[in-house]
């Protein structure tokens, strides 16, 4: 079907009418017989482009054509066109087979790039301006959705609704969120512009909250004294140090539990309320903890002991002492010509 479009030099003289810069033809209407030649192309000059004066009268009760109705938006390539095929429903059936076939190879020809939109009509309402606008309406809607669909499209605009943040309570899926207290919230901001240098939470076991225990500069000797021997607690701590004669600011996650001291309920709470804590931490207030590390008496909580797990010693490790070979495993060996001939003549001394 294409070969026999190429040889058709009327229809290329109408596409470069149409396509052309300066033409002035707003409409071109393409008919196919049944022998499949093409008709003569009635392209028209007008100067006020109106739809349906200019589309409408084109259309025939029993005959199918393709129209091409130009508009005055352009494209880098030159004026859009609306690409209309008109099949109606009392056309003889081989007609509407023959158009249907041939309206891939026409669009093809005529160029898509200049195509913007396709209409396709039986009655003269779907081609009119009104189904025009009809079918730019379509497009522009949302998809047709099931009444489930609709359903979860509901709770889902529900949830993300929903307000969360530090002070929100939520449950996930690695443990249980606590909300932090205003004071707790305001200690950890001022840490996290420096102006203190240490904040320790605990846990409100009735009331479900996140508590401020401590919220001051400290050194970090000086840290030990505040944990509590008998309770759980979280430590937010910037260590500032010297290592390899290089000032550091290190920030710390410690989370201290005094084993059987404490209840058993007291232990499952802080244990599952630490890895939510720290991603409320990092996400909500923007923290970077360099280590996240767990103490189980007071006293571990030393400089040293903090030093040692941000700058762990570098051992080297020693060459081992390979195995002699076992006897017989080795390679074989030559002898020289020189100790061929002794072995010689001492077996004939022999």
């Amino acid at each position: 079907m294409r070969n026999w479009f190429r040889h058709r030099p009327r229809l290329w003289a109408a596409i470069g009418s149409m396509i052309s810069a300066s033409a002035r033809v707003r409409v071109c209407v393409f008919c196919l017989r049944l022998r499949v030649s093409i008709s003569p192309t009635r392209p028209l000059s007008l100067t006020l482009p109106h739809y349906d004066k200019t589309v409408l009268p084109q259309l025939e009760d029993k005959q199918p054509c393709y129209i091409f109705y130009r508009l005055d938006s352009q494209n880098s390539y030159g004026y859009e066109y609306i690409f209309i095929m008109w099949s109606p429903d009392f056309a003889h059936v081989r007609q509407k087979m023959v158009y249907a076939s041939t309206r891939s190879t026409l669009k093809t020809i005529f160029g898509l790039q200049h195509i913007k939109d396709e209409l396709f009509g039986t009655v003269k309402v779907d081609v009119s301006l009104a189904g025009y606008n009809k079918h730019l309406d379509s497009e522009a809607a949302p998809p047709p959705l099931t009444n489930e669909e609709i359903e979860k499209a509901e709770i889902r605009s529900h949830e993300t609704g929903v307000h969360i943040g530090a002070s929100t309570k939520k449950a996930i899926a690695t443990g249980v969120s606590f909300p932090l207290t205003d004071d707790a919230v305001d200690a950890v901001g001022k840490l996290q512009k420096g102006a203190i240098t240490y904040v320790q939470l605990a846990l409100d076991l009735k009331q479900e909250i996140v508590t401020l225990a401590v919220g001051e500069t400290v050194d970090a000797h000086a840290i030990a004294g505040t944990i509590p021997d008998d309770q759980a607690r979280y430590h937010v701590f910037n260590y500032k140090h010297d290592h390899e004669g290089e000032a550091l600011q290190s920030l710390v996650f410690v989370y201290s539990c005094p084993g059987y001291k404490c209840g058993v309920k007291e232990r499952m709470l802080y244990s599952s309320c630490k890895g939510p804590l720290i991603s409320t931490l990092e996400q909500d207030f923007g923290l970077e903890f360099v280590k996240k590390m767990e103490i189980g008496e007071s006293s571990e909580f030393t400089r040293d002991w903090l030093y040692d797990q941000l700058h762990p010693a570098v051992t080297v490790a020693k060459a081992k002492f390979d195995r002699p070979k076992k006897p017989g495993k080795g390679g074989r060996r030559l002898l020289r010509s020189s100790d061929i001939s002794t072995g010689e003549g001492e077996e004939d001394a022999s």
